[in-house]
């Protein structure tokens, strides 16, 4: 008995775009709520910081650690070929999403220094 998984050759082309358009729009609905609850749970002055410090990245960590666990289901050689492939690409994006925001920052934050001391010109005069 294996997982069950759907044949791409049983759906066809249109079944297996229903099938993405439906998924993406699971996941959509699905991170809007979660984003509503922790908004919500950053309310409560009394829990704001155990919820920011704890509860939020347990939220964020979750489905990463749900997809490295099915994905390990299975025959012993398989399964350790599938979960090489999901560390990979657990790892890469959480190196993308370190990356990108540092470097935008970067980018963003950058100043020129002008007069005879070499101030930072914060206000672009």
């Amino acid at each position: 008995m294996g997982i069950p998984a759907i044949d791409p050759s049983e759906v066809g082309t249109s079944g297996l775009a229903w099938l993405l358009i439906s998924y993406g729009y699971m996941l959509y609905y699905a991170s809007n709520l979660i984003s509503e609850g922790s908004d919500l749970l950053l309310l409560v002055p009394s829990l704001a910081g155990l919820v920011g410090s704890v509860v939020l990245p347990l939220l964020g960590a979750i489905p990463d650690g749900a997809i490295m666990l099915f994905s390990g289901l299975g025959e012993v050689e398989e399964a350790q070929e599938k979960l090489a492939v999901g560390v990979g690409a657990l790892a890469g994006s959480t190196i993308m999403l370190l990356t990108v925001p540092w470097a935008l920052s970067v980018y963003y934050g950058r100043v020129d220094f002008s007069g005879p001391d070499l101030e930072p010109n914060y206000k672009g005069n």
